[in-house]
Order: C-alpha cells, then sequence, then structure tokens
C-alpha cells in the first residue's frame, strides 16, 4: 500500500529530472544516433535545461581544461617515436619539384605507394594568389588546430613536430570529439574559429573534420536530406561561411581532407565533402591535404591495408574504419607539416 502512494511521486520525480536534463539527453540522442527531440518539441521547452547546465558549469569544457583531457593515446605516442629520426623540414613555399623531393626524402620508412602517388599529394596554392606568409621562427603566431576525433588523433603528433622548428609559435590543440558542421547547437565550429580569429588572434587554422556530418541537417524547421544537393549546398556554404571570415581578416587556412570510410554513408559523405572542401579552397587559395592518397582512395574498395610495393600489407585503418594506425597518423601529420612549412616566410 505504501510503495503505491510513493508511485507517483516517483513518476513526478522523473518527469522533472527529464525536463530539468533535456537539453543534455537531446544532445545524448543527437551525437549517439543522429536524432533530434527538436524536431519534435520547440526549442524552447529545453530553455530550463540549458539553464540548469550553464548554473552547474556543464556547458563547453574551458580551453584549458579541455587541453588537460585530451590526452596523447598510445597511438599518438607510437607515432611521434616514428617521427623522431625524420626530416620534416621543408623551404618554405617550396616549387612543386622541391615539394615531390621533400614529400619523398621524409624519412627512409616513407611507404614506396606515396613515392609513387606524389603529383597528387599537391600542397601548394596558386603562385599568383597565395595567402602572405607567415613569421612563425620569428614571432608569437598563434595556431588552432580544430577538428573531431580525427584531429585528435593528428594535432598532439604535428605539433611535437612544429616546435622543433618553431619554438616561438603558439601552437593550441581546441579539437573535439563527435563535433562537426552539420550539428551546430552543441558546438559550432563556424563560431568557435571565427571568434578564434578574431578575439584571439589565431593568424592559422588548420582543420580536419567530417565523418560526423554525412546525416540530415535541420536548420529554421527545415530539414536537409543526405545526401542530397540541398544538403551539399548548405554545407558549402558552412565552408564558405568559415573561409570568408579568414580571408577578411587575414588569416590562413589548411583543410585537411577525408579518406575512404568503411560505413557506405561515411564514403558517400567524404566524397561529397571532400568535393566541397577542395573547391572552396581553391576559391579562396588556401591549401589542401589530401588524405586520401595516403591511407585510402576514394576511387577504390575500402581497404584497412595499403598496398606498399616494398614491405607488402601495411594496415592504416582501426577497426571502426574511420580512425587510423600510428603508421597512418605519421603520415597525415607530416602533410600537415609540411603544408605549415610552406608558408614561413623565412
Amino acid at each position: 500500500m505504501q510503495s503505491r502512494k510513493l508511485l507517483p511521486w516517483f513518476f513526478v520525480i522523473v518527469a522533472i529530472n527529464t525536463f530539468l536534463w533535456l537539453d543534455s539527453l537531446d544532445q545524448y540522442l543527437a551525437s549517439r544516433f543522429h536524432f533530434y527531440l527538436t524536431q519534435y518539441i520547440p526549442e524552447k521547452v529545453l530553455i530550463p535545461s540549458i539553464r540548469m547546465k550553464e548554473i552547474l558549469g556543464v556547458t563547453e569544457r574551458k580551453e584549458p581544461e579541455f587541453n588537460r583531457m585530451n590526452i596523447t593515446t598510445i597511438e599518438q605516442k607510437t607515432a611521434i617515436k616514428d617521427s623522431g629520426s625524420s626530416s620534416l623540414t621543408a623551404p618554405a613555399l617550396v616549387k612543386s619539384e622541391e615539394m615531390k623531393a621533400s614529400i619523398n626524402d621524409l624519412d627512409e620508412t616513407q611507404p614506396a605507394y606515396l613515392k609513387n602517388n606524389v603529383d597528387d599529394v599537391n600542397l601548394a596554392t596558386k603562385e599568383e594568389t597565395k595567402t602572405p606568409a607567415l613569421p612563425l621562427k620569428s614571432g608569437n603566431v598563434k595556431v588552432m588546430f580544430a577538428g573531431d576525433s580525427m584531429m585528435q588523433g593528428v594535432a598532439p603528433i604535428a605539433i611535437h613536430a612544429l616546435k622543433k622548428n618553431y619554438p616561438k609559435a603558439n601552437l593550441v590543440d581546441l579539437s573535439k570529439q563527435s563535433t562537426g558542421l552539420t550539428v551546430k547547437r552543441y558546438f559550432d565550429w563556424p563560431a568557435k574559429i571565427k571568434d578564434g580569429i578574431a578575439k584571439e588572434n589565431y593568424k592559422l587554422v588548420i582543420i580536419f573534420l567530417g565523418p560526423n556530418d554525412p546525416w540530415d541537417i535541420y536548420e529554421n524547421k527545415k530539414v536537409y536530406k543526405f545526401p542530397s544537393i540541398e544538403w551539399e549546398d548548405l554545407y558549402r556554404q558552412r565552408v564558405e561561411d568559415v573561409l570568408k571570415f579568414a580571408k577578411d581578416n587575414q588569416a590562413h587556412i589548411i583543410w585537411v581532407g577525408l579518406p575512404n570510410m568503411g560505413e557506405e554513408r561515411l564514403r558517400t559523405g567524404a566524397v561529397i565533402q571532400n568535393r566541397v572542401f577542395k573547391n572552396v579552397m581553391q576559391k579562396y587559395s588556401y591549401q589542401y591535404v589530401p588524405t586520401d592518397v595516403l591511407v585510402g582512395p576514394l576511387d577504390q574498395p575500402y581497404r584497412a591495408y595499403i598496398k606498399d610495393p616494398a614491405k607488402g600489407d601495411v594496415l592504416m585503418r582501426g577497426s571502426d574504419g574511420i580512425h587510423f594506425t600510428p603508421t597512418a597518423l605519421r603520415l597525415i601529420s607530416q602533410q600537415v607539416v609540411l603544408a605549415v612549412q610552406q608558408l614561413d616566410q623565412e
């Protein structure tokens, strides 16, 4: 009898807690299943739970705290160790012939297949429209690494290598897993990057993201179905929004493209997203760094291994069909470092 009296109160408590944490539930469903409560309920219903998170201080992590939590993984440590004997220096704004030589001479462990595809690894922008070089050695230039869990793997390795040549540069890793450009309500990368350029004076932003994006976009009560032309146009607008702001504020962008993916939806997304990334980067004369020629060609069926004529099959991808092995992390990081070195004016 007593339990029956308490039962209504139990449901009341559950209902109150659900209401107060509705925003957190929506965020979890969005990141885990790409399902949004706001498709069915007005966003204003989430305001109390958003205010609750702000009061408790569990909204977006502050930069220092997040940097402390971004712990280097075993894969990153292995890749950093492997790159220790590598020659990662290259002349600033190298010509195409010199770039090929730099790519081939990175280190003795460079896979043979990459040497055979150097024509596809073109990091240089058009000579007549280059963004002004940066004083990376002589000045305290601020560099932002932005992206999702893929960048969380690459950034520490690239930063480790860049610090050797540019000790004065301020290299900041702001990458955050489960983020992208399609879901802006919980983490808005365009706003984050623009805010960093305007307020924190970042002069170089390196971006690597994408696997969290090939889903329908909900904006202004309208659904943009993936992979429709309307979806691609809206996605292009979000990329261009970042680049136009950077150009207007004399900042440089390096955008890292996507490799092949194990899941068909993500592979389709990578094809569309790379087309967007490359086209918009060319429009604004910024550097686009391809990764598909390094760790997973998009014009071939997905394979976790890459055939190297000298070494046989080399494992490049993780079991999830998205992330990378130490070998792949090292290769991608090397290309990022080479792209940064092209901007150095000294």
